[in-house]
């Protein structure tokens, strides 16, 4: 299996923008995110062109989907929940979409059930794409480190004897600093929101320690090890546990779990397109074929256990196994929360500005 990453640097050119869109499948996702071969074979099979827009964070795609025209977007849950709550979502007909839902992955059938228990019902606004954790990364050649990590769990992140990466997102780093604290997102009070910005201004101050997103990526090619620790999506964690021996993936005890759908904006231009897309992308051979190239875990059960048959892909290297299957862990969803997402967002900001 290969996630090929260096669709970053070239995603500008996975496809040639029509003059007019309006002609085309306008898709807004995130980048290196879909196989350029499957795409190119939903065109060639229903002659509908594609145009694909990126963003590098849903903060990001929040900003632009509230003023920007797409016909289908790929947002994580949180972002979903948003968008659905501020009227800018058509909910999903899902007498359109060919998928029946008791073949979801079971461990996403759970994390779907919690979620709507919890009080948001995600079918209703989107289909599943992938779906993970975030968890850590670490080399596992120096001694120390693993049991370290098991002490500390995300407490590792403000260890000085380790350099460390700290994801670039106001929720995963606020949600790794809180848990550090012995708090959760849940129930985050602004108070405990200052003390979480203190932890991660003192671990950022650390000569040692990177604030970066995707950077690792392509920096852990080759068998480098860039950082000792770092903070990781599930799916990236497959893709870099690929490219070097040295690294481990480790869910702590406390974390995020996150799915990614499809989702269609009131606004469309083409909701007919919109709905074969997803029926494509959801359906077995696609669904398989991206899932190889992108390394994230797929929502259907029978291409995920394809996966785990196929001695191909090289499960029976337990730190790729361990990563692919999502460990099920004490996880919580991050919920749309207008009030806590500004605060975050004010205080991640100090958070970059005090280095």
């Amino acid at each position: 299996m290969k996630k090929i990453f260096s669709l970053i640097f070239v995603s500008t050119a996975l496809f040639i923008l029509n003059a007019c869109t309006g002609n085309s499948l306008v898709i807004y996702m995130p980048k290196a995110y879909i196989s350029e071969d499957v795409v190119d074979q939903f065109e060639a099979e229903t002659g509908i062109k594609v145009s694909l827009r990126y963003f590098d964070s849903n903060e990001v795609l929040l900003t632009n989907a509230k003023v920007n025209s797409y016909d289908l977007i790929i947002p994580s849950d949180y972002a979903v929940e948003e968008l659905a709550a501020e009227g800018y979502l058509k909910a999903l007909d899902w007498d359109r979409i060919e998928f029946d839902q008791a073949d979801f992955t079971t461990g996403l059938s759970v994390a779907i059930n919690d979620l709507k228990s919890d009080g948001f019902d995600f079918l209703e606004y989107a289909m599943p794409y992938y779906w993970g954790t975030i968890g850590l990364i670490y080399n596992n050649t120096i001694d120390g480190l693993y049991e370290d990590i098991q002490t500390e769990q995300w407490g590792i992140l403000n260890n000085a004897k380790y350099s460390k990466m700290i994801y670039d997102s106001s929720r995963d780093a606020f949600m790794a600093a809180l848990y550090a604290n012995g708090f959760n997102m849940e129930t985050a009070t602004s108070a405990q929101i200052d003390v979480a910005k203190n932890w991660l201004i003192e671990a950022y101050s650390k000569s040692n320690a990177v604030i970066q997103s995707d950077e690792i990526l392509s920096e852990a090619i080759n068998n480098q090890t860039p950082h000792d620790v770092a903070m990781v999506y599930s799916g990236d964690a497959v893709y870099i546990l690929q490219e070097t021996d040295n690294y481990s993936f480790f869910v702590p005890e406390q974390t995020n779990v996150w799915i990614d759908g499809f989702v269609i904006p009131e606004n469309t231009k083409h909701e007919d397109w919109a709905y074969e897309f997803i029926n494509f992308l959801s359906s077995y051979d696609p669904m398989l074929e991206n899932t190889i190239e992108m390394g994230y875990t797929p929502v259907r059960q029978d291409v995920y256990q394809t996966l785990f048959d196929d001695e191909e892909f090289n499960w029976d290297d337990e730190r790729i196994g361990y990563a692919f299957s999502v460990p099920y862990v004490n996880f919580e969803f991050y919920r749309y929360d207008n009030d806590l997402k500004r605060l975050m967002d004010d205080a991640w900001e100090l958070v970059i500005l005090s280095n």
